[in-house]
């Protein structure tokens, strides 16, 4: 890759805009506020799984889960992988998938017509009430309520945020600057984790501490929808060019911001249609291969079984044998790697590209889960734990799993979908690919719990087989966009092997 007469040179033949600027003060400011809609995220997946160890929590919601443990602790009937299999919990943390996968259809007309921030105002006050209604709920009907508000509000900002993110940030670190939402995913659920460790020695009380700090991002998110600008793409998008050149000024800390206005204008000048007519258009032309591949990503993501143990991790580790502490400690230590291994990614993202991660990730994914099931088959049986040495092996497998989901997976189902979609259909195809995130996100929170009371060990040999399904798809299927304007991403899939079969040519688009 080389730069020649102003433009970017990319292997592979054509050029690519190479816009003036730099990453200034403000610009990083801005990204790290919008980047507590991730810590929102993170947290609801951290508290969740904590509080659902808190005996206090469980009796006054699922008394019936209390009962299989005690059973299983002091009679030793049952099975310890069945012991939290209970229908009304699962669906109470699935409510918070099942309300996002609903409100993202309601996100993309908000982000279209009210900016990106609008979306992440919407969003803010969800969270508020949906954290106030949750941390003073009396019975299940008030806890599932809260739950679906912020729910209501991830589907929301998860549509919204990493959009912000892509469209704010120079095309040259646009990967780093979209990790921070997944830096504030992960960071979210190792403060929410370190929380439920201290909150579950306050007594009865203290999982509505734990609900009720969600509150601190909730409000953060609520000051970012208010006070921070639009994105540059959003603002010319809805005809307000004289303030998106103003902004795309500040953001990128130069005057001469001619070729990069003209760019954002063209693509904008693409956009003729609206509303329904937008959801139309993203299911032909050159938006279906975005479409496909996004929506892809997100079902695979799904299936790589990372969700459900960072969501369950707590419960995992006390179905296994660990004592309450020592299970919500062991959380605390998943937590924290998954944060280091962010970083990681973070400062690879733009050097290595995004499909050299996501191979590495599921390379190292898929030997850890091999692993975690040749011990769970060898290691434990019922009414016998886990030793304490094969306890340390189980910690250590998973944090090595999570850590390769989290500099690859995890941050980068956020980026490329906010980077392979046209601006003309990108609010509604993210809205889509959000919504099947969200469904299957709901289907294997609902179903985790049955899954590993029927499967046991082989519920990890499972996530293992879909893992190979996974690096073949990146391998073969999807585009590399490192280094590439999000405006000209389209070019891209021109070149692709497969998908340049189904994009129509836009000669006037095309640079020779």
């Amino acid at each position: 890759m080389a730069v020649a007469g102003g433009n970017l040179v990319v292997a592979g033949g054509g050029e690519f805009n190479n816009f003036e600027g730099r990453t200034t003060s403000y610009l990083v400011f801005i990204c790290l506020l919008i980047a507590s809609c991730g810590l929102m995220f993170g947290y609801d997946i951290g508290i969740n799984g904590g509080v659902a160890e808190m005996n206090s929590f469980l009796e006054k919601f699922f008394p019936t889960v209390v009962v299989n443990k005690r059973r299983e602790a002091e009679l030793g009937e049952g099975s310890l992988y069945c012991q939290y299999n209970n229908q009304n919990l699962q669906a109470y943390n699935s409510a918070l998938y099942l309300a996002a996968f609903v409100s993202t259809w309601f996100s993309s007309y908000v982000s279209r017509h009210y900016g990106r921030k609008g979306s992440i105002l919407v969003a803010g006050i969800s969270f508020l009430m949906g954290v106030i209604l949750r941390a003073s709920a009396q019975n299940l009907a008030m806890l599932v309520i809260g739950q679906s508000l912020l729910g209501w509000g991830l589907g929301f900002s998860n549509q919204a945020a990493p959009l912000y993110l892509s469209e704010m940030a120079p095309f040259k670190w646009r990967g780093s600057l979209n990790y921070l939402f997944g830096l504030g995913v992960t960071v979210g659920a190792f403060c929410a984790n370190l929380i439920n460790y201290g909150t579950a020695k306050m007594g009865r009380n203290g999982w509505r501490v734990s609900l009720g700090l969600g509150a601190v991002p909730a409000i953060l998110i609520t000051i970012a929808g208010i006070a921070l600008s639009d994105t540059p793409n959003s603002l010319i998008q809805r005809g307000k060019q004289e303030e998106g050149k103003a902004v795309l000024r500040r953001i990128r800390g130069v005057e001469n911001v001619d070729v990069e206005f003209e760019d954002i204008l063209i693509a904008g000048n693409h956009e003729s249609r609206e509303g329904i007519a937008a959801f139309k258009d993203v299911f032909k032309g050159k938006s279906l291969p975005p479409l496909i591949v996004s929506c892809l990503f997100q079902i695979f993501n799904q299936f790589t079984g990372s969700n459900d143990l960072s969501f369950y991790a707590p419960v995992l580790f006390s179905t296994l044998g660990f004592k309450s502490d020592g299970a919500l400690y062991s959380a605390v230590i998943l937590a924290g790697t998954t944060i280091l291994a962010t970083l990681f990614g973070l400062f690879l993202v733009d050097r290595l590209g995004r499909r050299a991660l996501l191979m590495l990730g599921n390379l190292q994914m898929f030997i850890s889960l091999i692993a975690l099931a040749l011990i769970l088959r060898f290691g434990l049986q019922d009414g016998v734990h886990l030793p304490h040495s094969l306890s340390i092996v189980v910690v250590v497998f998973l944090c090595a799993f999570l850590m390769g989901w989290s500099w690859s997976w995890a941050p980068l189902a956020y980026l490329i979908p906010t980077e392979i979609f046209p601006l003309e259909t990108r609010s509604a195809g993210l809205s889509i690919q959000a919504s099947v995130n969200f469904l299957f996100s709901f289907v294997m929170i609902e179903t985790f719990l049955s899954m590993l009371c029927s499967l046991k060990w082989g519920f990890f040999i499972f996530f293992a087989a879909w893992i190979i399904i996974l690096q073949s798809f990146v391998m073969f299927y999807l585009p590399e966009t490192k280094g590439v304007p999000i405006e000209e991403t389209e070019l891209v899939w021109t070149r692709h092997w497969f998908w340049k079969k189904f994009i129509p040519v836009d000669k006037d688009c095309d640079k020779p």
